[in-house]
């Protein structure tokens, strides 16, 4: 559902935890779209994680990373 709402395609797989913030402007015959600006964060059970940033509408994918402990 959430490429719907003009999110990419999360670059993580498996079973995971999604955060989502955003606000918008919600007008009678306005587009909703260039009006939002929020993020969007998600974990996955290998503990890869990934915040892509909405501003406008528009999308900055953000790069995966891992919160797993450096040895």
């Amino acid at each position: 559902i959430l490429q719907q709402w003009g999110w990419p395609k999360l670059p993580l797989t498996g079973d995971g935890n999604i955060q989502l913030t955003a606000s918008g402007d919600i007008q009678a015959n306005v587009p909703l779209k260039p009006t939002v600006s929020g993020q969007l964060h998600a974990v996955n059970a290998a503990k890869q994680q990934v915040t892509q940033t909405m501003n406008a509408g528009i999308v900055s994918s953000g790069e995966v990373t891992s919160t797993e402990p450096v040895r």
